[in-house]
């Protein structure tokens, strides 16, 4: 609109150096403007710049306090494993077993063909022979190989970590019967525990049955119920997680929780609401734009004309609107909030103060429960990495804080805000001296304007990144990733780290004992005093030999060992009393 008015005026007729009087112009270069525009730029695009800085920060630090809190609940849940009350469900170690490593057996997980497992019951035949060449073995390990990829990739389906309709399930592994499957000659793999060990740990009182948290242990004859949508925290499998880890895993949620709402909100007198979170339910929506429609219309009273209103007079992020928002979108916790500690945390002054309450509550409650044993025999250096953790993460709560407090420079701010209105005029007089069409120059006007004056709405979203909603860090969304992180603590062991010792060795056992009767060695042909011998051997039968001495594994194969060594001990202690006694008799003879 103005660079239309200087189109058609007198005066933009000087100012482009269009006067046929000869009257006196008012500007001889349009350097003059842009010089202006020029330092105007500079300023704006120096503050935009500086608000990315604050944003970009921002996400950094809050990804950092939930990364070392998190590190922390996980460690002490890791310990909380190694304690004795769980010695009954932990799995093997391969330290107590270390004669597997001498058996040539894979850790590989995947389900192979039966050309491949044939292969390598005759490696392992070949293993035990010393006679067999290098490079023989060699070839046959390189043959296992090859057919190990064959099979790998004739899959019927592929494997994603994300269950989706056109995914399988693995809830239900069907293999689980046919656990005699993984008891293979080649592979360290056992029946797959599902139940993450809970199983192993409590039977039913009433039936004396195992029972498991969230896995139902499978019955003959009853269809097991489908998963309730609750991952790790479900009960479908008739007990509750351990009261150990559904207390870290609520302390550490509720600190997360009161350490991102006094982010989002400071003031004492505003309202900042928590809630439960359920595992299981839906994300909330990172784009409060895509709130449903309830939600929005608490978080969002104003009409949506009188909304835009506001927000490009700047005047929409009030105390009244910020209170409004917050009750429509509240922290979500596991396991929800006590009267009793809403009563404490309403008595802490301050947002540094409220924080600081529930990360001395985790604290103490590590610090107690290692003292009490609940953490095995962790010695106290590594766990003052836990309360390393926990310190990393009070601190970039800290450098979030500092960003939230310290705003941006007041002046720099002001300077801005003025010059963007400034440029509204300055600009279509740099441009009526540029344009020759009234189209072009009125074009170029709006979107030079638009160009710097959204440069400076950016720059003023982005200063505060935690409190100027939309635009916010979407800090409900990373609390319930936080939340369902912590669910994993009820998980238990590892699914394969059951690996049964005495099958594999028996499967093993009975494969080379059935590859030596398909292959028997050969004998050697006698001599003519040999076979004479043997002839006069015959008349005195050997008795059978009873079938409990034959060695059946390497356990007994060095029991057996021992007690040779036992009774040749005893043989020569035999020997030297009837020595001691011969020569007392021989004494008294002589004398």
């Amino acid at each position: 609109g103005i660079y239309l008015a200087l189109q058609y005026s007198d005066y933009g007729a000087k100012l482009a150096n269009q006067n046929e009087d000869g009257d006196e112009e008012y500007l001889n270069h349009p350097y003059a403007i842009g010089v202006l525009v020029s330092s105007v730029s500079f300023l704006i695009i120096f503050r935009a710049n500086y608000g990315y800085q604050r944003y970009w920060e921002a996400c950094t630090t809050v990804h950092k306090l939930m990364s070392k809190w998190m590190d922390a609940a996980m460690f002490c849940a890791v310990f909380h494993l190694q304690s004795a009350h769980f010695k009954d469900m932990r799995p093997p170690s391969f330290f107590d077993h270390d004669e597997l490593n001498q058996m040539d057996l894979t850790r590989d997980r995947e389900r192979e063909s039966k050309a491949r497992l044939h292969v390598a019951a005759s490696a392992s035949a070949d293993s035990l022979d010393p006679n067999v060449e290098d490079c023989r073995r060699a070839a046959m390990m390189q043959s296992m190989r090859s057919e190990s990829s064959k099979s790998l990739r004739r899959r019927r389906f592929s494997k994603s970590i994300n269950s989706t309709a056109s995914t399988r399930n693995f809830n239900r592994s069907e293999s689980e019967s046919a656990s005699a499957e993984y008891c293979d000659e080649t592979h360290l793999l056992g029946p797959p525990r599902m139940d993450g060990g809970w199983g192993m740990l409590y039977p039913n009182e009433i039936n004396g049955k195992p029972t498991a948290t969230y896995y139902e242990m499978p019955e003959v004859g009853k269809t097991p119920q489908p998963p309730d949508g609750k991952g790790f925290a479900s009960t479908q499998g008739g007990r509750t997680p351990s009261l150990f880890l559904q207390e870290l895993a609520h302390l550490s949620s509720l600190l997360c929780a009161v350490a991102l709402t006094t982010l989002r909100n400071d003031l004492d007198d505003v309202e900042s609401p928590l809630d439960v979170y359920i595992p299981g339910q839906p994300w909330p929506e990172a784009d409060p734009m895509n709130l449903p429609k309830d939600v929005k219309m608490q978080a969002y009273q104003n009409g949506r004309v009188t909304r835009n209103l506001l927000y490009l007079l700047g005047i929409d992020q009030t105390k009244s609107s910020r209170t409004i928002y917050n009750a429509a979108r509240p922290m979500l916790v596991l396991g929800g909030v006590s009267d009793n500690e809403i009563a404490f945390l309403q008595r802490a002054r301050g947002p540094y103060a409220k924080t600081q309450l529930v990360w001395s509550w985790l604290s103490d409650f590590v610090i107690r429960e290692h003292l009490a044993g609940s953490m095995g025999n962790v010695g106290p250096p590594i766990m003052s990495r836990i309360v390393q953790f926990l310190s990393d993460g009070i601190l970039s709560y800290n450098h979030a804080r500092k960003i939230m407090f310290t705003p941006f420079p007041f002046p720099h701010a002001q300077l801005s805000a003025f010059f963007v209105l400034m440029m509204m005029i300055a600009i279509p007089f740099l441009m009526d001296q540029y344009a020759n069409e009234s189209w072009l120059g009125a074009s170029l006007t709006f979107l030079t304007v638009t160009c710097l004056a959204g440069l400076h709405e950016v720059a003023r979203e982005l200063e505060n990144p935690f409190r100027n909603a939309p635009n916010d860090v979407p800090l409900c969304t990373l609390l319930a990733f936080y939340n369902e992180a912590l669910v994993t603590m009820f998980a238990g062991f590892h699914p394969d780290a059951y690996w049964d010792k005495a099958a594999i060795l028996k499967k093993r056992d009975e494969t080379l004992g059935d590859i030596q009767e398909e292959n028997p060695p050969p004998v050697p042909d006698l001599t003519e005093e040999e076979k004479e011998g043997e002839a006069n051997n015959t008349a005195a039968p050997v008795p059978p030999v009873e079938s409990s001495t034959i060695p059946q594994s390497a356990d007994d194969v060095q029991t057996l060992k021992e007690l040779r060594e036992m009774i040749e001990s005893q043989a020569l202690k035999i020997k030297e009393l009837q020595e001691r006694v011969e020569k007392k008799n021989t004494s008294q003879t002589a004398s």
